[in-house]
């Protein structure tokens, strides 16, 4: 990156030497309400990427690392995604003390990644826009 920006940059012709990161999350607001269902259990996703999510959950023994769901959800506002199947990646502690869970989706359909891409990209969208804070709210 050529400039301090937030802003998606074009790509350098010449990459030999230049670290680039090809994945990443995209941050998810408790506004955006993204709900996954895992087994039995629904949860707010906290985090997502084209290669998985993370939710919070009260223990990390609600899952076992390694383990795999099958037949999950995936809600990104009016978008469904449904038959994904997702792996138990990590657990970790958050600074406000909660536990996350990671994790990778496998073998997904490539309707269901595309479907995912497009809902990202919105959401890419939207946590880039710039909000003016001290802008009056409109009267209503």
């Amino acid at each position: 990156m050529n400039e301090d920006s937030i802003d998606f940059q074009p790509i350098p012709e010449n990459t030999e030497n230049t670290q680039i990161r090809h994945l990443f999350r995209t941050p998810v607001s408790l506004s955006d309400n993204i709900q996954v269902k895992l087994g039995e259990n629904e949860y707010l996703v906290t985090n997502l990427s084209e290669t998985g999510i993370a939710v919070n959950v009260s223990s990390c023994l609600e899952f076992e690392s390694g383990h795999i769901i099958k037949d999950a959800w995936l809600r990104i506002g009016d978008v469904n995604i449904t038959g994904l199947c997702a792996k138990v990646i990590h657990c970790s502690v958050n600074d406000s003390g909660s536990f996350q869970i990671g994790f990778q989706w496998v073998n997904i359909s490539s309707e269901n990644r595309e479907t995912l891409r497009n809902a990202l990209g919105q959401l890419k969208v939207k946590a880039l826009e710039v909000k003016d804070l001290f802008e009056e709210p409109p009267e209503g």
